[in-house]
This record gives C-alpha cells, sequence and structure tokens, in this order.
C-alpha cells in the first residue's frame, strides 16, 4: 500500500522540479537579455567618451 502512496509523491515533485526548472530558464534569458543590453550600452559610452576625449583634444592642444 506504501507504494500506491509514494509513486503520486514522487511524480509530482518531478513536475515540480521540471515547472521550476523551465522557470529558471526564461529568468535565465531575460538576465541574460539584460546583460547584453547593458553592454551594447557601455561600449557605446566608451565610443562617445573616446569621441569627446579626441575633440577636447582638438579644442586644447595643450592637453597632449
Amino acid at each position: 500500500m506504501e507504494e500506491n502512496i509514494t509513486k503520486p509523491t514522487i511524480g509530482a515533485l518531478l513536475e515540480r522540479m521540471a515547472g521550476m526548472e523551465e522557470r529558471l530558464g526564461v529568468r535565465l534569458d531575460r538576465i541574460e537579455s539584460v546583460a547584453n543590453i547593458t553592454r551594447g550600452e557601455m561600449l557605446e559610452l566608451r565610443a562617445d567618451f573616446r569621441e569627446l576625449r579626441r575633440q577636447l583634444k582638438d579644442q586644447f592642444p595643450a592637453l597632449h
């Protein structure tokens, strides 16, 4: 009789674990997306600062 009680419990646990795995995957995808956007913004800012530095050096030769 214990076997009948145990099997559905293990099945239920496996289903819950599968659901958790799916949600975790979605969250990790979202985190990866935000990280990629942030990296793109950082690279854009870096290019902007590089251009600003070039312009400042052109305007103020003493900065060389």
